[in-house]
Parts: structure tokens; sequence; C-alpha cells
């Protein structure tokens, strides 16, 4: 069995896992990027001509409304699948689930801002609800702010339990 370095940083170390909580992917779940890009073409709907692009590795669009019908460049983009997760959120009256924590890679190739010509991640936060634009340093800080906050339900799971253990019960 492989151990686990001491100096590894918290944020990587294993957490005990609560049943209801998705797990993250692990190293024999998580998908490879393939090596290179799909290239395809499309005809330019501003200049009328046709345009080269390559995908960025892992992206899964088919690309198929843009190859087969004039497109503005700005329209095409890549992206990577994330993986949706819902949570049953109440808003008084009614309990309804929405789509949480959701993050996935995009690159628009012919964007008009130079930030989104090249991969960057889009964290959605509840049901179209995003972060924008994340480079490496941006998602690690969300990383860790959601692991802060993580470590705060933990808390409040572990009194919890404890309180309910207790049979704490007001009539």
């Amino acid at each position: 069995m492989n151990a686990i370095p001491a100096d590894l940083p918290r944020m990587f170390r294993p957490e005990p896992k609560l049943a209801a909580v998705p797990t993250q992917p692990t190293a024999a779940t998580r998908e490879t990027l393939p090596a290179a890009g799909r290239t395809w073409s499309f005809i330019d709907r501003t200049t009328g001509k046709l345009q080269e692009v390559t995908c960025m590795p892992g992206c899964t669009n088919d690309h198929e409304d843009d190859r087969e019908t004039p497109t503005h460049p700005h329209d095409v983009w890549c992206q990577t699948d994330g993986r949706n997760v819902y949570l049953p959120v109440n808003d008084g009256r009614n309990v309804e689930e929405f789509r949480v924590l959701g993050a996935f890679i995009r690159q628009i190739p012919f964007s008009r801002h130079m930030a989104e010509r090249v991969p960057h991640a889009q964290v959605e936060i509840v049901d179209d609800h995003f972060m924008e634009g994340l480079d490496p340093d941006g998602l690690a800080s969300v990383i860790l702010t959601l692991e802060a906050q993580l470590a705060k339900f933990r808390d409040v799971h572990a009194q919890l339990t404890v309180l309910r253990a207790q049979g704490r019960v007001e009539l």
C-alpha cells in the first residue's frame, strides 16, 4: 500500500468520507486528456472564408453546428465536461434540486478578450451562477476557500452528531 508523505499539504490528504457526500475523482477514475485536440473548419460569418480551428485537448463539444452553418468566430468555444452534483434547496415553501459546485475548463479561441483565448476554469456555484475566467491561481484560491468552508461543515457535523447522540429534544 502507498504511504501518504508526511509533508503532503492538508488539501491533498484524504478526508474521512460522509455517506451522502459525492467523492472526488481518484487517479483510477480521473479522465486523462488526449495529447492533441481535433482540427476542423467552419465558415466565418463575417468574412465568408473558411477558418481552421484546433480544439484544446479534452474538448467535448462536437462543434457540429459550427461546422454546418456560417458562424461568427466569437461564438466558437471549447469546453471540457464537468460533473454535475445536485443538492436539495429549501426556499421556505418548496424543496428544489439545484446544480451546485460544478467546474470545467473553457477556451474561446477567437475571443476579443485575450484571457479567454487560453484555457481557463469556470466554477458554477449554483444553477447558472458562475465564477468565470479563473486562471490556475484563481482556481486554487477558490479551492482553498471551499476547503476552509468544508472544514467548518465537518465541525458542524461533529457537533450535530454529539447533540443527537445526547438525545437533545425540546418539546
